[in-house]
């Protein structure tokens, strides 16, 4: 392995593997340090779990190449159906609105870490350390992480360094990085189901007096189900049976897709946002989850951490990490700090403002949102905006997001 890699990467879910490929370099050699032994997995169907990805993610791996293998395992989001249970108002989305094949694609994480993980192995300019297991960093002239691999205790210095390691990230707290906390009081179930009925191209959002409620379509009669409850209802309902479970499942969403026929099986988790004080500490910085982890209301999690490394590519574009100095590093570190705050509070105040509106039962507030929800489909200005910022075009300028590399 290369001792001294100009960057390093704690990490190798998603967001950490992205990062590589984005980064990787002629002049760079980047290292990913990743506690699990990442092995290739197979898909497993009905049990598969899933994530979309915004058309800008899509434009992202375009420019690095990898989507046309991509697309021929994910499946497309043509129309979001929006609606509110129980009440009159709808919004409906169209990618042709905006001349676009798609508004995204779901696919399966097995299949897309997967892809990323057989580039990641055939590149040159990437090393791989996995089963090794995070312990410290410290600062001297470049970045000294320390880890442990087959029981024994191993370093390598960087020049910069990404914490990709997730929300209860052990490098952001080795780094003394602060966070604030939310609790949502919910808990989201998401599971596979198998309907009736598919609406090709379809998914949908439905909020209830619970919490929204997601359909978002995988191929043929598959849909991946993220709803949203309270944490005691979401015990309750993890503890049925799965005709039980598809019952209230199918009284919730309604029949739009027919019927609920077959289950997959269910995770539960907390929700939580956590949002670090600052991104940044001397050559490190804070990416992903790590950075900030949010409600899956507007899906945006994955798709907002691809576009912080679109702007990290497009900072570090010409430049060499061994010839920039310390001062130098953290001017550009700062750059990026500056320039992906503001999209980063945006997107997460979103989907705080969403979970706020669409997640009880006033009687006013319900007749105001359904009233909110017929108003924006017939104001295409609106409902155009809405669009784009879920598409993820607030972030304009970046060459990825055209496809583009430079």
């Amino acid at each position: 392995m290369h001792r001294n890699p100009d960057i390093a990467i704690v990490g190798g879910g998603l967001v950490g593997l992205s990062s590589a490929l984005a980064l990787q370099h002629p002049d760079r050699h980047i290292c990913v340090i990743e506690s699990s032994a990442l092995q290739q997995q197979k898909s497993n169907g009905l049990d598969a779990r899933s994530l979309a990805l915004s058309y800008a993610s899509v434009q992202i791996f375009k420019a690095l190449g990898l989507w046309q293998e991509l697309k021929k395992q994910a499946s497309a989001i043509k129309t979001i159906h929006i609606s509110s249970q129980g009440q009159w108002g709808v919004t409906r989305l169209r990618a042709s609105d905006y001349d676009l094949e798609a508004m995204g694609y779901v696919i399966e994480s097995s299949k897309l870490s997967a892809i990323l993980l057989d580039h990641i192995q055939q590149s040159k300019l990437i090393s791989l350390e996995t089963g090794a297991e995070f312990e410290s960093v410290d600062f001297a002239e470049r970045v000294l992480l320390r880890y442990r691999r087959d029981k024994k205790r191993q370093k390598i210095s960087a020049g910069l360094v990404l914490i990709a390691d997730g929300a209860q990230s052990k490098a952001r707290s080795s780094l003394g990085i602060e966070h604030r906390k939310i609790d949502y009081r919910q808990a989201a179930i998401i599971t596979n189901v198998e309907v009736s009925q598919p609406v090709p191209g379809a998914a949908y959002e439905r909020f209830t007096d619970h919490g929204p409620l997601a359909m978002l379509p995988l191929g043929r009669t598959a849909y991946a189900c993220v709803w949203t409850h309270a944490p005691q209802s979401s015990e309750r309902l993890m503890q049925l049976d799965d005709r039980q479970f598809i019952q209230s499942l199918q009284q919730c969403f309604g029949f739009r897709l027919g019927f609920i026929e077959r289950i997959g099986q269910r995770y539960a988790f907390p929700l939580y946002r956590t949002e670090a004080l600052t991104l940044i500490k001397n050559r490190c910085l804070l990416i992903g989850n790590a950075a900030n982890t949010l409600h899956p209301v507007a899906g945006q999690g994955f798709n907002l951490a691809l576009r912080d490394v679109a702007c990290l590519n497009h900072l570090l574009a010409g430049r060499s990490i061994p010839a920039l100095d310390e001062n130098s590093i953290i001017r550009l570190l700062d750059e990026y700090e500056t320039l992906r705050t503001a999209e980063q509070r945006s997107v997460a105040s979103l989907g705080d403002g969403l979970v706020s509106l669409f997640s009880n039962d006033l009687p006013l507030l319900k007749q105001f949102r359904a009233g909110a929800l017929a108003l924006l489909d017939i104001i295409p200005p609106l409902k155009a905006e809405i669009a784009m910022s879920g598409m993820g075009f607030s972030f304009a300028g970046n060459p990825m997001l055209r496809g583009q590399m430079r």
